[in-house]
């Protein structure tokens, strides 16, 4: 059994003793999941905003340049869609073996560029910009 880090709500402690009390999780996985269970805590917050359980949705505040008051309401759905996402995205990274197969997700190494087919970046036979201003300054 894994201990429980320090600070987790109620959800976040029990989504991390969900998993880490189920497999074995290497340093990497457990950052991953520290995270899920922190936005586990964000969502379970920000679903009691949604609900009306909490009732800070908005708030007055004060400009003191100018002695006006502006009304701010918060972006509680937006917010929570997006931790949602992130959530999501951090518990599929961990690739926890699916339960009835035991079989791991398909591992997808990190994207970027992708090499020229073409030295120097460009298609065969295409002009550049750069190129196209040097042939007609006439340098």
């Amino acid at each position: 059994m894994t201990a429980i880090p320090i600070g987790l709500g109620a959800g976040g402690r029990e989504l991390w003793s969900s998993i880490a009390d189920e497999y074995e999780l290497d340093p990497a996985q457990k950052v991953q999941l520290l995270e899920a269970c922190r936005a586990k805590d964000r969502l379970d917050r920000l679903d009691g905003l949604l609900r009306g359980d909490i009732d800070s949705w908005a708030r007055l505040t004060h400009r003191l340049q100018t002695d006006d008051y502006e009304l701010k309401i918060d972006a509680a759905l937006t917010q929570a869609n997006a931790t949602a996402n992130l959530m999501k995205q951090l518990l599929a990274a961990l690739r926890l073996p699916d339960v009835a197969t035991g079989k791991r997700p398909q591992y997808r190494g990190a994207r970027g560029a992708q090499a020229p087919s073409v030295p120097g970046g460009k298609k065969a036979g295409t002009v550049t910009a750069l190129e196209k201003f040097r042939e007609a300054s006439g340098g």
